[in-house]
């Protein structure tokens, strides 16, 4: 049998094999249409209504038929008899003949007869008189019946990702409830016997236990619905014994260390032993010591325990994962900078690394400066730092000078605002 990390697997055939071992969910839940910001549409949304459901002015100024404006200017304006006004939910009900104007407000009804709005800034009023001085083609300043949205139009798909505007356009056709789908569970779990959870259990040779919240906290952003199962200590037993209380309940298990090759890494050699392991090793740093595979009908995901490699193996492949189940159309897509690097960036070649940098202005140019002190256990270097830059695994590093994409690592980017 091979040793482990002999044969790394590259990051995207990990994915794929994790992905190919998720079930996505299928459960349904209707819920109302304000509770629904960040879940994924279960189903297409058709509109059964237009919008807007009339013509309706999109500026004010004086509903009348475009035909009597032809040939006007200046020297030759066109004259009109003003005969009422259609207010916003008081429309004019009345046929405006030719040669008479409405005065219309925006986003109300234009009136039965007319076919464009004269911009008030075009019109000289005379009393109940307007003079227009230029011409306008029929459906000028018109906000047409289903122009923004046409009955029968699909206008939201399945897989969607709900954001605030969709919520709105949702009210606007007139849903009050909209189908989504159950959210992924997951259940996590931390692993070793040196760990403890409370700073006042910390004695000499035990270690609090942090890097399960970046896993907790990360599920969450993304929408999933997430089972804290503390920490289990380095026993097969143990481990077995957590597998099978959430077997059936949740869509995947996340441990989180016991994922290397030493003596008390158990979690892939139990997914072998006891079911079938995907992958072992990933051609990725931080993270490598990432495993997955599947106990009887429960996948499993093992993530490293240092913190830097928790966080990188958890955006770049945890994410993946509940994207899946999610049923997500897509992927999530980073905010990302441009910057020049100030200093070269050491890589192996064959592995995919993630660079962590911090980034900064000069002469307003915007500079990646590479952390120096880049250890996977170095929590403080993703907390601190800016952003990561990826260096693919067919090179050997990143020159300096080399313009390159910043991932940036949070969603407010204080330095952003201050350019």
């Amino acid at each position: 049998m091979a040793r482990p990390f002999e044969r790394l697997t590259r990051l995207k055939d990990a994915i794929e094999r994790l992905l190919a071992i998720l079930e996505p969910v299928k459960e349904v839940e209707r819920i109302p249409i304000r509770d629904s910001l960040g879940r994924v549409l279960a189903a297409d949304i058709i509109a059964n209504v237009d919008i807007p459901p009339f013509d309706r002015a999109a500026m004010d100024g004086y509903a009348v038929h475009a035909e009597d404006t032809f040939g006007a200017n200046p020297e030759n304006p066109k004259i009109f008899s003003v005969i009422g006004v259609s207010e916003i939910g008081r429309p004019f009900k009345e046929f405006v003949p030719h040669g008479r104007a409405v005065y219309v407000h925006t986003g109300s009804k234009i009136p039965e007869g007319a076919n464009a709005v004269v911009p008030i800034e075009y019109a000289d009023v005379h009393g109940d008189v307007i003079l227009v001085r230029r011409a306008f083609a029929p459906g000028d300043n018109i906000s047409k019946k289903g122009e923004d949205v046409s009955k029968g139009r699909k206008v939201l798909e399945k897989g969607r990702v709900i954001t605030p505007p969709d919520i709105a356009l949702m009210k606007a056709i007139g849903l009050r409830q909209v189908e989504v789908f159950r959210r992924p569970k997951l259940a996590v779990v931390a692993c070793g016997n040196e760990l403890v959870d409370d700073i006042e259990r910390l004695e000499p040779g035990k270690i609090l236990e942090y890097s399960r919240e970046i896993v907790i906290g990360y599920a969450k952003k993304l929408g999933a619905e997430v089972i804290d199962l503390g920490i289990v200590p380095d026993s097969e037993a143990d481990i077995l014994d957590v597998a099978k209380l959430v077997r059936g309940q949740v869509d995947v298990l996340v441990t989180v260390g016991g994922t290397s090759i030493g003596e008390h890494d158990l979690i892939p050699r139990l997914i072998s032993r006891h079911g079938e392991l995907a992958f072992h090793g990933v051609a990725i740093e931080p993270g490598k010591p990432t495993c997955a595979g599947k106990i009887g009908s429960l996948p499993i995901l093992g993530l490293p325990g240092l913190p830097v490699a928790t966080f990188i193996a958890t955006i770049t492949i945890l994410q993946r994962a509940l994207e899946r189940l999610s049923g997500v159309s897509g992927e999530y897509s980073p905010r990302v900078m441009k910057a020049i690097l100030n200093r070269r960036i050491w890589s192996k070649p064959g592995i995919r690394t993630f660079a962590r940098v911090k980034l900064f202005r000069r002469n307003n140019t915007i500079f990646a400066e590479p952390i120096a002190i880049t250890g996977s256990g170095i929590l403080s270097s993703i907390v601190l730092g800016d952003g990561i830059v990826i260096v693919p695994e067919d090179l050997e590093g990143i020159e300096e000078g080399t313009t390159v994409n910043v991932i940036l690592l949070r969603d407010f980017n204080i330095f952003e605002h201050s350019l």
